[in-house]
């Protein structure tokens, strides 16, 4: 019930994830989200704290500040679920101008380290990003880019569905 409330305040989002950009992009709109997926954590007393996100973040500097990018790593792309995670949430905030927590559907498209489609593993793992930030109903996709003032949700999960 309250997913479906929470749903009637939310957009249909793209998210476009790669190791020096991300881009999430509401459908049918010119509404966009873009930075560099850096975040600084602060640790402190009470435990660790997010300082920072994005180019702000990539530029901090502290003896109690990390600064990483969860989607580089030699071997995967998600280094860090958590962090990973937070800046999406932060980005679907960002979007979402409403007091009301969003609820959107999303489309993932990762643009990087696609070469012979993704495992299971590499498929659960962008689901569960999504979901983790806020997403209702997720559809991995892989494929060209998608020109989101064209397309809308349902034509692109009708593609994925097809395949």
């Amino acid at each position: 019930m309250f997913t479906f409330i929470r749903s009637l305040f939310s957009h249909d989002l793209l998210f476009e994830l790669s190791e020096n950009k991300l881009s999430i992009k509401v459908f049918s709109s010119n509404l966009s989200f873009e930075t560099e997926p850096y975040i600084a954590i602060e640790s402190t007393k009470k435990g660790e704290i997010v300082k920072a996100i994005g180019s702000e973040a990539k530029s901090l500097s502290s003896p109690n500040v990390r600064v990483l990018n969860p989607f580089k790593h030699n071997r995967s792309f998600v280094a860090d679920f958590m962090c990973a995670e937070k800046i999406l949430q932060h980005g679907m905030y960002t979007l979402h101008k409403s007091k009301i927590k969003p609820s959107p559907r999303v489309i993932v498209h990762q643009l990087e380290k696609t070469d012979g489609g993704l495992t299971d593993i590499e498929e659960r793992v962008l689901r569960e990003l999504a979901i983790g930030a806020g997403a209702r109903e997720v559809v991995v996709y892989l494929g060209s880019k998608i020109n989101t003032n064209v397309e809308d949700f349902d034509t692109v999960k009708s593609r994925v569905s097809a395949t």
